[in-house]
């Protein structure tokens, strides 16, 4: 089975990361790939998005592919924010998670208005796509750890 994707590396208002991290990413997403759908071309763009936000993923229609990593985190912090944004890209991808106007999200059909910024981090980590992420993300670095000597070749 073949396993072709595009990764566009954007760096905005950032230095570009090692070399490592982009060799890393490009890894990371063909194993993903072995076991969740996403799209052919993905963006990840760097930038800085503070101390506390390691990532998010845009839910913009105009960048449906794009996922944003927080440029300071070192190697070894990358990989937890990388692969939860990424499995959000796979639940827009195939149409689970969609963004609507107004703030609103289309979750499986079910219509959310949620103000994140007003909900603890708990309530937060509640929200159905998020608990999904969490199921899935479990599995996915199981996988990623089994393949571990795929990852470190670089």
């Amino acid at each position: 089975m073949l396993f072709r994707s595009k990764v566009i590396f954007i760096y905005r208002g950032s230095s570009k990361p090692p070399a490592i991290y982009e060799k890393f990413t490009e890894k990371v997403i063909k194993l993903m790939k072995m076991i969740f759908v996403l799209p052919d071309t993905i963006e990840i763009q760097f930038e800085n998005l503070g101390p506390s936000i390691y990532g998010m993923t845009v839910l913009d229609p105009r960048f449906p592919n794009r996922i944003r990593l927080n440029q300071d985190l070192s190697l070894d912090e990358y990989i937890l924010p990388l692969t939860h944004e990424l499995l959000h890209l796979h639940q827009m991808f195939t149409n689970r998670l969609q963004s609507r106007s107004g703030g609103r999200i289309l979750w499986d059909n079910v219509l959310y208005k949620v103000n994140t910024t007003e909900l603890s981090y708990e309530d937060y980590r509640q929200l159905p796509w998020e608990s999904d992420v969490a199921q899935k993300q479990h599995k996915l670095l199981a996988f990623l750890q089994e393949n571990n000597r795929k990852l470190k070749a670089l």
